[in-house]
């Protein structure tokens, strides 16, 4: 299922969804990492960006700008801490 089929805002948000970062190619929000909407649509759950694959996974795509996503990545784990970690 994408996030298309539950009905996004004009800003391709999901009610309740807020944008708390971006940058040229990723935002983060209370809710996921993704492309910045309009694009391919790849996303992650907040859940999972603490998953130590994703920069090595992430390289093997040839539209994503990796220094984009390392840096959007460090932003969604900040933000969305693991369980029991607090924001700074």
């Amino acid at each position: 299922m994408t996030r298309d089929e539950h009905g996004l805002d004009d800003n391709r948000l999901l009610a309740g969804e807020v944008e708390l970062w971006r940058n040229d190619q990723w935002r983060v929000t209370n809710f996921v990492l993704e492309e910045v909407p309009g694009a391919t649509g790849y996303w992650i759950a907040a859940r999972d960006v603490h998953h130590e694959m994703w920069p090595a996974h992430m390289s093997t795509k040839q539209w994503v700008d990796h220094s984009s996503f390392i840096e959007a990545l460090h932003q969604a784990r900040e933000l969305h801490p693991r369980q029991g970690e607090v924001a700074a």
